[in-house]
């Protein structure tokens, strides 16, 4: 009822032309000629205030802008440094996943030179046997010179890696570290950095390294072209503190930041050379031994390496802007005090009044009361303008009151809904079974976690002939609704593939056969398909894609499974899901997750991994307490990051069945 009341006293109101107030009738013009005369003084003692505080203002914004370009130089860096770091991390991480093969290391060599501008150099060295028993290592080099590649070992007559300082220092050390800019026959004579990494085996012991090389020049063009008598330039420093980039051809990638402080008497370099070797920020002002004139600088550490960028001005350049500057500031200040004292009167008596009534009608628009009385709507000036534009407000603020109204209203049926097809998601998935055959007992149990209300993955358990235990485990693409019908549309299908018999291998066939018809979404499903024998402990296993399980031994050792990943389901029909078999002993344990357990980020996004996992199994347990404890090691890593994925686990014990022998 109050809102027909109030949109009815919306359409009493004469509907007014909105053009501006002629320039007769406005306040401004009646009150401009009054204060001119007092806005003379206000704006001379303005004009004062700002020329005493320009100078100070002015050069601490100089200040200001120097960091700000000392800061955006060395993340620029930075981001070329550490997009080198990752593409050298990505060939390591590779190297322990391609195999064994001299051509595919081979071409990944020529892939991390290709895929980066960069990179124009990278060398993969694997020790004989490294990785597997009869494997014969790798020692080789690709360099790019223009469209060709050059490529020669690391291990020749008269040339041994072993006996190379950069070989002793990746793999004795076992660190990351850039070398300092240098050139020889192997680079083409053209000026490079490298970074070096070390390969590990599992057992954290280096076997290797790789290493991509960087054009000097490549960190030289992200600085930019300047010469000794720029009024601002851009150095950078090398972990040696050597000039990589100077304006001085003759300082730079020649000598570093400590020899020319020592060539300088009078010590001037000395505060900036400390500021470098601390890796701490600060505003230096030296003199430059080269120009003679007097500079400020700004030093910058590269995050996360050891990596320098120097900003400096000349002062000379500093304090001309400075003048420049103080002008245009007191001319602006002169401005805002003319303005300032037009504001002020326009605030004056003759609208005090007005705006006080328009006020206490706000007061009773803030407490609901929209049919109060609003006044001045009639008036040909400013005042009249607002109250009419006020009144037409109050009317959509009624209408917007409404609408959130009916959001919410639809923001809880929707609450509603999901609640609802969550209990129905949950109502899909199976019991876990105990089942009893030939003197031993299989238990099982699975735990599943949405991220949000409903979500993609999923598991299933389905008996045959009281003997054999079919169980699949999944992750579906995408998550909330969308992931949630197809994997309702998923379980099903598996469920069926599973009641024909056979294989994994066949289930898994089968299944993505159903999955591809009429998936226009390209949505698919990792899944990883299992047949336990209760009464032998033979397994199998085949996957499209999942992670591979891991197998609890009854001494407590933990190892993941070498079960290889067809495709997923829903994109193709594989020709072939390899099928991994073996025999589970008394008191073993298998585990099936998801990659919302080792892809659990924490709050400074590092993953839960594959380490963690393992340690977080608890030799000697049973199915729940494998799940549990799995899953409350992740939410405890997790901590303030929240859930970012959907968790799901699934556990299966074979032992001796104790209690049906009794």
């Amino acid at each position: 009822m109050a809102q027909a009341t109030g949109f009815a006293a919306t359409a009493v109101v004469p509907e007014r032309d909105v053009r501006a107030v002629p320039w007769y009738r406005s306040l401004r013009s009646r009150l401009l000629l009054g204060m001119a005369l007092g806005s003379v003084a206000v704006l001379v003692a303005a004009t004062l205030i700002v020329q005493a505080s320009a100078r100070e203002l002015l050069l601490s914004q100089s200040q200001r802008e120097i960091r700000a370009l000392a800061e955006q130089t060395a993340l620029g860096l930075g981001a070329k440094l550490g997009s080198v770091e990752v593409g050298a991390a990505t060939l390591a991480e590779a190297v322990h996943g391609v195999g064994h093969d001299p051509r595919t290391f081979a071409a990944l060599l020529h892939a991390a030179v290709k895929g980066d501008v960069d990179v124009a150099g990278a060398m993969l060295i694997l020790e004989p046997a490294a990785l597997a028993p009869g494997d014969p290592g790798y020692h080789w080099y690709v360099r790019r010179d223009g469209e060709r590649f050059h490529t020669q070992s690391m291990l020749s007559p008269g040339y041994d890696y072993h006996d190379q300082p950069w070989w002793r220092r990746t793999v004795g050390r076992g660190e990351a570290w850039w070398s300092e800019p240098y050139r020889n026959a192997a680079t083409g004579n053209e000026m490079f950095v490298t970074y070096n990494l070390p390969l590990r085996r599992d057992d954290a012991q280096p076997v290797g390294m790789v290493s991509l090389d960087v054009p000097v020049r490549r960190l030289a063009a992200l600085v930019g072209a300047q010469t000794l008598h720029s009024p601002v330039q851009r150095l950078v420093l090398s972990p040696e503190r050597l000039y990589v980039v100077h304006p001085s051809p003759a300082l730079e990638l020649r000598v570093s930041l400590d020899a020319r402080a020592r060539e300088v008497d009078n010590g001037a370099l000395r505060p900036l050379l400390e500021a470098v070797r601390e890796r701490r920020p600060a505003n230096v002002t030296y003199s430059d031994p080269v120009t003679r004139m007097r500079r400020i600088a700004m030093v910058q550490p590269v995050p996360h390496s050891a990596w320098t960028v120097l900003v400096t001005v000349s002062e000379r350049y500093a304090l001309d802007e400075l003048s420049r500057s103080t002008r245009a500031v007191i001319g602006g200040g002169l401005l805002a005090v003319l303005l300032l004292v037009l504001v002020l009167s326009l605030i004056a008596r003759p609208i005090t009044g007005p705006l006080l009534a328009l006020s206490d009608s706000a007061g009773h628009f803030v407490r609901g009361d929209f049919d109060w009385p609003l006044p001045h709507t009639e008036r040909s000036d400013e005042v009249g303008l607002l109250a009419r534009a006020f009144d037409r407000a109050r009317a959509s603020i009624r209408a917007q009151l409404g609408e959130i109204e009916r959001l919410a209203r639809s923001r809880q049926k929707l609450e509603s809904e999901l609640s609802i097809a969550r209990d129905i998601q949950l109502a899909m998935l199976h019991p876990a079974p105990v089942l009893r055959q030939g003197g031993h007992v299989l238990r099982a149990h699975a735990l599943l976690e949405p991220a949000k209300a409903v979500g993609g993955d999923f598991y299933t358990f389905f008996a045959r002939d009281g003997r054999q235990l079919w169980f699949a485990i999944g992750d579906v693409s995408d998550k909330g609704v969308p992931a949630a019908l197809f994997m309702a549309r998923t379980i099903t299908v598996m469920e069926v593939a599973a009641g024909l018999g056979g294989t994994p291998e066949q289930a898994l066939r089968a299944a993505a056969s159903r999955l591809v018809e009429g998936n226009d979404t390209c949505m698919f499903a990792t899944v990883l398909c299992g047949l336990m024998d209760v009464a032998s402990g033979e397994l199998q296993l085949a996957s499209a894609g999942h992670e591979s399980p891991v197998r609890v031994h009854a001494d407590g050792r933990r190892e993941f499974l070498p079960v290889q990943a067809g495709p997923p389901l829903g994109l193709e029909i594989a020709d072939h899901y390899p099928v991994w078999r073996g025999r589970l002993q008394p008191g073993d344990a298998l585990l099936a997750y998801t990659d919302g357990i080792s892809e659990a980020f924490d709050t400074r996004q590092q993953a839960f991994g594959e380490e963690r996992l393992l340690d977080a199994l608890l030799p000697d347990a049973n199915p729940q307490q494998l799940c549990t404890a799995l899953a409350g090691a992740v939410r405890g890593f997790v901590g303030g990051a929240g859930q970012s994925d959907d968790i799901t686990l699934l556990a299966l014990c074979w032992s001796i069945d104790v209690e049906g022998s009794r």
